[in-house]
């Protein structure tokens, strides 16, 4: 796919402000409606709907060319609208149009498709929003506002996504409030709205990304406590960048195995040379992880019958996954390009773009240490850390399933039992890791990156159980020995000695 372009003159001279995109993008849009890949969610009469959503996103996601960035942000908006509908008592206007906006962001029409934009990052940073929007929100007295956009927003959003979107969701100072607001962007250039530049990435292209100034534009506001309203967006778009981990992981994985079978050297195909099959058993090891690690969490968030009992496990493994399935995803694509010799570092074989695209990945929605730091705060709650490590140990020991789910009968497969001998192990040290390490400032990042470990280790095993397939024992059996990382941190004082010069 093309890159956007900006076009700030038209012919007459006349501003007119236009982000084009090519002809691929817009069409993959329209079949993303088509598919329901954001409708599904919201459809109350389908069974396991979420499952569903995000097994069509996993066949989507690594093709799409990142359109599932746009279809992430909608999705949060849509859940956002939605819950706010629920508890919402405003005017008549106000809730028309929401139900609006929700009905054009959930439809299966293309001629209708709305996707949603997420406007939270400004010049001070995106993490801590509290103390980074400077954006302001004035009470507008212009008869031409029309009802339920009396506001209107001034200020700049210095990395936005998806900039062609219809609507978005975004916050700013109003009042003492950091509030939540509903923005329809403009059809044609009116002033209200400038777009200053589109940002030059090292990955997603194709996805036009922009830094914005808000000259007065109407806004409706949807909640006073803005950060309260935008958890459940956050849990999605997190899912749903754990989703496009997965993806990615199978499109290389798929691309490498078909070339391994082609590929031939040393008097055969490379598929054959034992180092070379150690590879690409390692990268099917770990896409089946994170595809797991992916739905599990998919099916947490969907879970009525246990979704208040298991809220902290939630609110924990909600940025855990995350973590764990950006990191994981980004290394093991590095690793899948080298499976293609020199033709995975050529531009124009299309394998280079899949590394760098994913990249993205560990920077959206909270870096690594923002998350981390998130996790800690987390697990500092109640019992937190418990509820969290217990829901790992009834996983891995079958008394839950995928989800939560409470398992009908405990299976006698006495196969597993070495199993979650280490996966107990391991999560003991993980706990003394929690409680203990105070003298070690990694500890929070170590401790998140080993529950995700741990948390894709379980699933494995679960998921193996279930299926009672050799094929899925020796990828928990490889996961549960080989790939959970040793549960270690640097004290403060070296950390203090190496920067004392910086």
């Amino acid at each position: 796919m093309f890159p956007p372009s900006l076009k700030r003159i038209d012919g007459w001279g006349g501003k007119v402000n236009e982000v084009r995109t090519c002809e691929a993008w817009r069409q993959l849009h329209d079949i993303a409606s088509k598919e329901g890949l954001v409708a599904i969610r919201h459809d109350n009469d389908e069974i396991l709907r979420e499952v569903h959503q995000a097994v069509k996103l996993l066949l989507f996601g690594g093709v799409s060319g990142m359109v599932s960035c746009p279809l992430a942000m909608t999705d949060g908006a849509a859940t956002t609208l939605s819950n706010l509908l629920q508890s919402k008592g405003d005017s008549l206007d106000e809730q028309q149009l929401l139900r609006s906006t929700f009905s054009h962001l959930t439809t299966r029409n293309p001629s209708k498709f709305w996707t949603s934009g997420q406007w939270m990052t400004e010049r001070r940073g995106g993490s801590d929003v509290t103390m980074a929007t400077e954006t302001r929100a004035v009470e507008s007295h212009d008869d031409h506002v029309s009802p339920g956009k009396s506001i209107r927003l001034f200020g700049n959003k210095f990395y936005t996504s998806a900039i062609d979107c219809q609507t978005a969701l975004t916050l700013a100072r109003y009042n003492e409030d950091l509030a939540l607001f509903l923005v329809h962007l403009p059809k044609e250039y009116d002033g209200s709205i400038e777009v200053e530049k589109l940002k030059n990435k090292l990955g997603t292209r194709q996805l036009p990304t922009a830094e914005l100034t808000l000259n007065g534009i109407p806004a409706t506001l949807l909640a006073r406590r803005g950060i309260a309203n935008i958890i459940p967006m956050l849990h999605i778009t997190r899912l749903y960048n754990s989703i496009m981990a997965a993806s990615y992981l199978r499109h290389i994985t798929t691309l490498a195995v078909s070339f391994a079978e082609t590929r031939r050297a040393f008097g055969g195909p490379i598929r054959e040379l034992p180092l070379h099959r150690a590879t690409l058993a390692k990268l099917e090891c770990v896409t089946r992880g994170v595809t797991l690690q992916s739905v599990d969490m998919a099916m947490l968030l969907s879970n009525k019958e246990t979704k208040h009992q298991l809220s902290s496990v939630i609110r924990t493994l909600s940025a855990v996954v995350k973590i764990h399935t950006a990191l994981v995803a980004v290394r093991n694509i590095r690793d899948g390009l080298e499976c293609f010799g020199g033709a995975g570092y050529m531009e124009d074989t299309g394998l280079p773009g899949i590394f760098r695209d994913a990249c993205v990945l560990p920077v959206w929605e909270g870096t690594t240490d923002v998350l981390s730091a998130e996790t800690a705060r987390a697990l500092g709650k109640e019992q937190a850390l418990g509820e969290t490590l217990t829901y790992i140990r009834e996983l891995s020991r079958g008394s839950r399933n995928l989800g939560g789910y409470l398992a009908t009968k405990t299976s006698n497969n006495t196969s597993f039992k070495s199993l979650e001998g280490v996966v107990d192990v391991y999560l003991d040290d993980l706990h003394t890791m929690a409680t203990e390490g105070h003298d070690k400032p990694g500890r929070d990042r170590t401790v998140a990156e080993c529950i995700g470990a741990a948390h894709t280790a379980a699933c494995l095993i679960n998921f193996a159980r279930i299926s009672n397939d050799s094929s899925d024992k020796a990828v928990a059996n490889v996961w549960t020995h080989l790939f959970l990382p040793r549960i270690r941190a640097a004290p403060k004082k070296d950390i203090d000695d190496i920067l004392q010069d910086q």
